[in-house]
């Protein structure tokens, strides 16, 4: 690899992270700037150009940047998307509405539906029709063609998504139809055909008219920040993270802009995952904690990713990191309902005006409020001392709660961290026990800002032994962006009967779809040479309603027994039970290509030659007693030293909390390690 320097900048509802990284010695510099939700390109501008400026680079250096951004996110949160209009066969325009017969809560009597993202009156139907097999029952007229654009017409729509039944098996009639729209209507304009040529009509047309809700503004944001990065580092590829923890480039997004979903989210647990596996762990959660939300995954082996996820409500059939989101994060508002109950989150502060403690303006008291009370955060220390916390702000915000309470403001400050810790360890419950998995038997690895200061309260909670703190919690998002490679995942449903005479069908679909996947990939600037790829097949029972996606073998020896052992093995796994003799099936084949790459490393951290603080601050323990902690800067503390809390340790992007009856040591890769149990 030519030396170069690598950016990965991540965007938070509070902050956005910058990282760069030397490729040939591996050296890491990191910066944080306040983000701006408005316009989340000028934050990112910012922070390109000062990391560049403070650690004195030469702009023509940077080769690679990569982002992850939370445009496409923030849109369907916020349903802030584009006009769409949906053309789909006549008779199915209310598929968006009869959506699935699923509950939440199937005790709540007035639960609801979301609202769809396309009105009833830009919903229009059109007359065609394929069967199951593929087979044109009604052909697309050209007259239907021309009606439909002048439907299209008077509705002046920004976007427009095409769904007709069965063109997963036979795409003719919508491809004639995308054609003739884009030639006479502008606008953004997509068919399931291309965005999701799966089966299930419902998740199908959710999904393609997500791509038409986001894809203008995905591009245009995209667009800019594009020209800008160029500007700035005239000789880089700007990359974009995906949900599905690889990268595409920044010029081929149209079209993949529902790829885009839960970029933001996907960087974390990619970066969790690389200091994990440094250290030889085979099961992490990890958790990243910023100031507006949690992002938690359970990681066994490898980064799970699933073929679908659900973003407020709306189901993505996209490849996604399995991570599961709240709002629990620094900057989560705590509040009192009607009972006089307590409660944290959802809502945040954000970015502007923050927690009370920022000094912006800011009334409502936050978990960041609370851990500046409790004495675990240094006032004159917030982000290195770039932000200087207002003790007296986020006293009075906190006792507003504790006189409503009839409680002290310690004993508020106390209820806010634990009601945050619970919503966070009961997060982790559902990834980990739900699924069968013992919390207990995987590493807690924090990160984000907050992460590392209530670390240890999580572990208490979930009887985990063991901690890892990244060298840089708050940039371990950004971190993971450096740490990705451009990726490209390929999809074909084929509903087919598992028999022995169809070895060599199955693997001629797979081989077929993997080629095209390969071209794509190349396409992207990946070395043929270099490309790796994958084989999944989701398979089920005949009969049965849900699938389970295995790895397939890549050789047609025996493909089709191979394949129903591994689908049973995991049926007993996932489900206790398998069917002897039951007939299976085949229906959606995925191939992944990626580029084989090696990840730059970091060089080890030399010893630090400073003395070791000796200062203390009194801090507020759980069962409500005090106690002096000893405070630390991360730098200062020598290598495989251990220490005993209660201690607490600074850094520029975070602050480690390290409760009584834990203990840390400092690792020469910068890692820190807390472990449970005296010295």
């Amino acid at each position: 690899m030519l030396e170069m320097k690598i950016i990965g900048v991540d965007v938070g509802g509070t902050f956005t992270d910058i990282i760069m990284i030397d490729s040939e010695t591996g050296r890491q510099f990191v910066h944080k700037v306040p983000s701006t939700p408005e316009s989340q390109e000028q934050a990112v501008i910012r922070g390109i150009e000062e990391i560049l400026q403070r650690v004195e680079v030469n702009a023509n250096k940077v080769g690679l940047v990569v982002h992850g951004t939370t445009v496409a996110t923030n849109a369907m949160l916020e349903r802030k998307g584009a006009n769409v209009c949906l053309l789909t066969t006549k008779g199915f325009e209310d598929v968006l509405e009869i959506a699935r017969q699923n509950r939440e809560d199937i005790y709540d009597l007035y639960a609801r539906k979301p609202e769809p993202l396309v009105t009833r009156d830009n919903r229009i139907g059109i007359a065609e029709r394929i069967d199951f097999e593929g087979s044109i029952l009604q052909p697309l007229e050209n007259t239907e063609i021309t009606r439909t654009i002048e439907e299209l017409r008077k509705r002046s729509p920004d976007a427009i998504a095409i769904s007709f039944m069965f063109s997963f098996k036979q795409p003719k009639h919508e491809r004639e139809l995308l054609v003739a729209v884009k030639k006479k209507i502008s606008g953004y304009s997509v068919a399931s055909s291309d965005v999701l040529p799966e089966f299930r009509e419902y998740e199908r047309t959710s999904t393609t008219v997500l791509e038409a809700y986001l894809g203008p503004l995905v591009l245009g944001y995209l667009g800019k920040l594009d020209k800008a990065v160029e500007q700035i580092c005239p000789k880089s590829i700007l990359n974009i993270m995906q949900s599905n923890g690889g990268t595409i480039l920044c010029s081929r997004i149209e079209g993949n802009a529902v790829g885009l979903a839960i970029s933001g989210l996907a960087g974390g647990v990619i970066g969790g995952w690389n200091v994990s596996s440094s250290e030889g762990i085979t099961h992490a959660l990890t958790l990243d904690m910023g100031g507006t939300s949690c992002d938690i995954s359970a990681v066994s082996e490898r980064v799970l990713v699933k073929s679908d996820n659900e973003v407020a409500g709306l189901p993505l059939r996209t490849p996604s990191v399995d991570v599961k989101t709240i709002g629990a994060g620094g900057g989560s508002i705590a509040w009192i309902d009607d009972a006089g109950i307590l409660h944290v989150g959802p809502q945040s502060a954000g970015a502007d005006p923050g927690p009370a403690a920022y000094g912006k303006g800011g009334k409502q008291a936050t978990v960041t409020d609370a851990n500046l009370i409790l004495g675990r955060l240094n006032p004159e220390y917030f982000l290195g001392g770039v932000i200087k916390l207002d003790m007296d702000s986020a006293q009075q915000a906190i006792q507003r709660l504790a006189d409503n309470l009839e409680m002290t403001i310690e004993e508020t400050a106390l209820g806010i961290i634990r009601i945050s810790t619970s919503n966070m360890v009961q997060a982790i419950r559902e990834v980990t026990v739900e699924r069968g998995r013992d919390p207990r038997t995987f590493v807690l690895v924090p990160f984000g800002g907050a992460g590392p200061t209530q670390a240890v309260d999580i572990a208490d909670a979930l009887d985990i032994d063991s901690i890892l703190i990244p060298p840089y919690p708050g940039i371990t998002s950004a971190l993971g962006l450096v740490c990705s490679h451009l990726r490209v995942d390929m999809m074909r449903t084929i509903i087919l009967q598992l028999d022995d005479h169809e070895t060599e069908t199955l693997f001629q679909l797979l081989k077929e779809l993997s080629s095209e996947a390969y071209k794509r990939l190349i396409n992207q600037g990946a070395d043929s040479e270099t490309i790796c790829e994958e084989w999944k097949v989701d398979m089920r029972y005949s009969g049965q309603s849900h699938e389970l996606t295995i790895e397939v073998p890549m050789t047609s020896n025996d493909l089709v027994r191979k394949t129903r052992t591994l689908f049973e093995e995991e049926h007993q796994r996932s489900f206790g039970y398998k069917l002897e003799g039951k007939s299976v099936e085949w229906v959606t084949i995925r191939v992944t290509v990626t580029p084989k790459q090696e990840t730059s490393k970091p060089k080890s951290i030399a010893p630090q030659i400073s003395p070791e603080a000796s200062v203390s601050r009194p801090v507020l323990l759980d069962d409500g007693s005090q106690t002096d902690a000893i405070v630390f800067k991360r730098d200062s503390i020598p290598l495989e030293k251990e220490i005993v809390g209660p201690a607490i340790i600074e850094q520029g992007d975070t602050t480690i909390y390290l409760s009584p009856n834990w203990r840390m040591e400092r690792q020469a890769n910068g890692n820190i390690w807390m472990r449970r149990g005296g010295s």
